[in-house]
C-alpha cells in the first residue's frame, strides 16, 4: 500500500506541476510584494512576418551606377545576410520594380535599429597620409572580432583577412608610411588611426584597433563581413505591415493545433489505456517545455515553418511513446509481469528511440548551421522540438510508467488480450517488392517529364515574383472580403497585407498579371467596391521573388550535407548499405512529394513554405526507416533466425513494427489534418505536401527501404536494379532458395 500511495502521489505531483507551469505560461503572474511580473508566453514569443506582421521599408538604388542590375541583386543578398547574422532569419528582401528594394522585417521592437543595420553601407576605406585610398571593403575577405590581453588589459580588435591584391597594396602602403598614421574610415567616419610601427609583409592579416567594447568589435566585424553595399541607396518609406498569411491565420492554426493534440491524446488513451494516459501527461510536458524554449531562447521566431518543426516534434514525441507501449504490450502478452514488461519494453525500445531522434537532430543542426532565412528558422524550432521529445520520452514517460505499474491495476488496464497476427500467410511487404519499386519509378519519371514539358510544379509568386497592388480603402477591411473578390475574377494565389499606420491601406501581392493586368485589376476593383465604396487605387508595381535563387541553393546545399551526415551515422550504427538504402528511400519520398505537387498544380502552387515542408519530410521519413532497421538489426543478432534469408527477416521486422507504423501515422494525421482543413490557403499549400510526403515515407519504409537493403546485401550492388525490370525469371517467392544466410 505504501508503494501504491507513493506512486499515486508522484503522478499527481507531476500533473499538478505541468498544469501550474502551463497556466503560468498562459496567463503570467505578478510576483506578490514586488513590482515584477512573470510575463505570459504570448508576450514573450516572437512571431514571424507570416503570423504577426512587422514593418516594411522601401529603398531606392542609384540607377546611374554601372552594371546596375547585377549590383541590385548583390545588394539584396548582402541585406539578407546582414539580417540573418543579426538573428532576423525570417525577414523578406525582394526587388520592387526596377530600382527599388522592399524589406519586410517581422516582430521588431525598434524599427530604426533594424533599418540602420540593413541600410548602413559599411563602406570601409584605409586612407594613406597623402589622402590616397590604400584598400576598400571589397579587398576584405573575412573580418573577425578578437580579444587580446597581452598588454596587461583586455583589448578588443577586428582582424582582417585580405585578398591577394589587397594584401599587396596594404604591404606597400605600410612600408612607405612607417611612423605615420593610416586612417581607417567606415562610411566617412574615422574609426581608428593606428600608427604604422613597421611594414606588414604581404600575405599577413591586418588588424583594426580603436578602444572597442566587445559588442562594438562584433558589430563592426559583422558589417564588414557582410560586405559593402555595391549601390548608394535611399530609404523612401517605412511603415507597419500585417501578417502575410492573413490576420486569421494564427487564430485558425491555434484552433487546429488544439483539436489535433486533443485527438492524439484521446487516441493514445483508447489504444493504450493507462500507459496512454501517462503519455498524455508526458506530451503535455513536451508542449509546455517547447513553448517556454521558443519564448526564452534568443533569436527564435515562431513562423509557419517553425510550427512545422514543432508539429514534427509532436510526432516524434508520440512516436517514442508508441514504440515503448508496443514493446510493453508485446512483453505483457508474452506472459511477463507488468513490472518486468515495463522495464524490458523500455529497454528494447531505447535504441530505436535514440537513433531515430539523433538522425533528426543531425538534420536540424546541419540546416541550422548552413541554412539561411526561413531554413534556419525551421531548423531551430525543429531541433528544440526533437531534443525536447527525446527528453520527455526517455525521462518523463519512463518515470510515469514506473509509477503507474506500481498502482497494482489488473493486466487489462495496461494491455488488451494478445492479438492474432493480421497476416495469415504470404509476404505482403516483400513479395511484391519489384511491383512497388516500378510503381514509384513510374510516378517519378512521369513527374520529371511533366516538368520538362512545362506542366510540372506550379511555381508561385514567392519563386517567380509578381505584382504588388496598393489601395487606400478608407476604413478597416476584412481579409476574407479581399480573398473573395480575388477569387471572383480568377486570381487564386495572393498574399494580402494591411499597411500604413492607420491600417486602412491594402496591399495585395499576386502573380504577374501579364497582358491583361489592367483588365484584371479593374475587375478586381469592381468586386471589392461592392464592399468598400471608398476604395482608391494607389499604384501597381512589379515585385521580385521572395524565395530567391540563393535561398534554393542554400536549401539544396544544406540537404546534401544532411544526406552525407545521415549516411555516415547510419553506416556507423548499422552498416553502409543500410545508410544507402535509407537515403534512397528518403530521396524517393522527396521526389514523390514533388511529383504530387505537379499532379495537383491546379490547386497548390509551390511557394517558400514548400521548402520547409520538404525539410519536414526529411526529418519525418528517416525516422520511419530507422525504426524498421533497428528491428532488423535486433533480429540479425538472434541465433534462431540466422537460418532465415535477409528478405524474410525484413518481412518479419516490417510485420512486427506494423502496429507502431499505423498508430504513429494516425497520430500524425490527427495533428496535420485539422491544420489542413481549417487553415487559410497558404497553410493548405504547406500542409498538403507534408501529408503527401508523410504517406510516401510510410510507403517507402515498409515496402522499399528494408527490401533494398536485403537485396543489396545478398547480391552484387547493381543486379537488384537490373532484376526489377526483368520480364521473366525468378520472383521473390523463390528468392530465399538462392540467397546467402544472414
Amino acid at each position: 500500500m505504501k508503494a501504491k500511495r507513493k506512486s499515486l502521489i508522484a503522478i499527481c505531483v507531476t500533473v499538478v506541476l505541468v498544469a501550474l507551469i502551463a497556466l503560468l505560461g498562459i496567463f503570467g503572474m505578478n510576483i506578490p510584494g514586488t513590482k515584477y511580473r512573470v510575463m505570459a508566453l504570448s508576450e514573450k514569443i516572437s512571431l514571424g512576418l507570416d503570423l504577426r506582421g512587422g514593418i516594411y521599408a522601401v529603398y531606392q538604388g542609384d540607377t546611374s551606377a554601372e552594371d546596375f542590375n547585377a549590383k541590385m541583386d548583390s545588394t539584396v543578398t548582402i541585406m539578407r545576410n546582414r539580417l540573418t547574422n543579426e538573428g532576423y532569419t525570417e525577414a523578406n528582401i525582394t526587388r520592387q520594380g526596377e530600382d527599388r528594394i522592399r524589406i519586410e522585417i517581422p516582430d521588431v521592437d525598434d524599427p530604426n535599429q533594424i533599418l540602420e543595420i540593413v541600410g548602413t553601407p559599411a563602406h570601409l576605406e584605409f586612407i594613406a597620409p597623402d589622402g590616397s585610398v590604400v584598400i576598400e571593403g571589397k579587398d576584405v575577405v573575412e573580418a573577425a572580432a578578437l580579444s587580446d590581453n597581452s598588454n596587461g588589459g583586455l583589448e578588443y580588435m577586428v582582424r582582417l583577412k585580405l585578398t591577394d591584391e589587397g594584401s599587396k597594396s596594404f604591404a606597400d602602403a605600410t612600408a612607405a608610411n612607417v611612423g605615420q598614421a593610416i586612417t581607417i574610415k567606415l562610411d566617412d567616419t574615422v574609426i581608428s588611426s593606428p600608427r604604422v610601427q613597421s611594414a606588414i609583409p604581404e600575405g599577413s592579416d591586418a588588424f583594426i584597433t580603436g578602444n572597442f567594447e566587445a559588442q562594438e568589435a562584433l558589430t563592426l566585424a559583422g558589417l564588414i563581413t557582410s560586405g559593402a553595399l555595391p549601390l548608394d541607396i535611399e530609404m523612401l518609406e517605412v511603415s507597419a505591415i500585417s501578417a502575410t498569411l492573413g490576420v486569421d491565420a494564427l487564430h485558425y492554426s491555434l484552433i487546429a493545433g488544439i483539436i489535433g493534440v486533443c485527438l492524439v491524446m484521446l487516441f493514445m488513451i483508447l489504444r493504450y489505456r493507462l500507459p496512454g494516459l501517462m503519455s498524455c501527461i508526458s506530451l503535455s510536458a513536451y508542449i509546455v517545455i517547447v513553448f517556454f524554449a521558443v519564448a526564452l531562447i534568443p533569436g527564435v521566431q515562431l513562423t509557419l515553418p517553425g510550427i512545422a518543426g514543432i508539429l514534427l516534434g509532436v510526432g516524434m514525441a508520440v512516436d517514442a511513446n508508441v514504440i515503448i507501449f508496443e514493446r510493453f504490450r508485446d512483453e505483457v502478452n508474452a506472459g511477463r509481469s507488468i513490472e518486468s514488461a515495463a522495464e524490458r519494453g523500455f529497454h528494447n525500445a531505447l535504441s530505436a528511440i535514440i537513433d531515430s531522434n539523433i538522425t533528426t537532430i543531425i538534420a536540424g543542426i546541419v540546416l541550422m548551421y548552413f541554412g539561411t532565412g526561413s531554413i534556419k528558422g525551421f531548423a531551430i524550432t525543429l531541433t528544440i522540438g526533437v531534443v525536447t521529445s527525446l527528453i520527455t520520452s526517455v525521462i518523463v514517460t519512463r518515470y510515469l510508467m514506473r509509477a503507474c505499474v506500481k498502482l497494482g491495476f489488473k493486466k487489462s488496464a495496461y494491455a488488451g488480450a494478445a492479438r492474432e497476427s493480421r497476416f495469415k500467410s504470404g509476404k505482403p511487404f516483400t513479395g511484391r517488392f519489384k511491383t512497388f519499386a516500378v510503381i514509384s519509378c513510374v510516378i517519378i519519371v512521369v513527374a520529371i517529364l511533366m516538368n520538362i514539358f512545362g506542366v510540372g510544379m506550379n511555381y508561385g509568386i514567392d519563386f517567380t515574383g509578381g505584382s504588388l497592388l496598393t489601395y487606400e480603402v478608407g476604413e478597416q477591411f476584412d481579409v476574407k472580403d479581399v480573398q473573395d473578390a480575388l477569387s471572383a475574377v480568377g486570381i487564386h494565389e495572393s498574399q494580402i497585407a494591411k499597411a500604413g499606420s492607420e491600417e486602412t491601406q491594402l496591399q495585395v501581392r499576386v502573380a504577374d498579371l501579364g497582358e491583361n493586368a489592367d483588365d484584371m485589376r479593374k475587375a478586381f476593383e469592381e468586386e471589392l467596391e461592392k464592399k468598400y465604396a471608398n476604395l482608391t487605387y494607389v499604384n501597381l508595381q512589379t515585385v521580385g521573388a521572395v524565395a530567391g535563387r540563393d535561398l534554393l541553393q542554400n536549401a539544396l546545399k544544406a540537404c546534401l550535407i544532411v544526406f552525407v551526415c545521415l549516411l555516415v551515422y547510419i553506416a556507423i550504427r548499422f552498416d553502409f548499405k543500410s545508410g544507402l538504402a535509407a537515403l534512397i528511400a528518403l530521396l524517393h519520398d522527396v521526389l514523390i512529394m514533388c511529383a504530387f505537387m505537379g499532379f495537383f498544380r491546379w490547386a497548390f502552387p509551390v511557394n517558400s513554405p514548400f521548402v520547409a515542408a520538404m525539410l519536414t519530410i526529411i526529418g519525418y521519413s528517416i525516422n520511419n526507416t530507422i525504426i524498421i532497421f533497428d528491428r532488423i538489426r535486433e533480429k540479425n543478432k538472434m541465433a534462431e533466425l540466422r537460418e532465415k534469408s535477409r528478405m524474410d527477416i525484413v518481412e518479419d521486422s516490417v510485420r512486427e513494427t506494423f502496429p507502431r507504423t499505423v498508430n504513429t501515422t494516425l497520430t500524425t494525421l490527427f495533428t496535420l489534418v485539422p491544420v489542413f482543413v481549417l487553415g487559410v490557403a497558404s497553410i493548405k499549400e504547406f500542409t498538403f505536401p507534408i501529408l503527401v510526403g508523410m504517406l510516401a515515407g510510410v510507403y517507402s519504409s515498409m515496402l522499399l527501404s528494408g527490401q533494398i537493403w536485403a537485396t543489396w546485401m545478398d547480391r552484387d550492388s547493381f543486379a537488384w536494379f537490373r532484376n526489377i525490370f526483368k520480364k521473366k525469371g525468378g520472383n521473390d517467392k523463390d528468392y530465399s532458395k538462392n540467397v546467402k544466410k544472414a
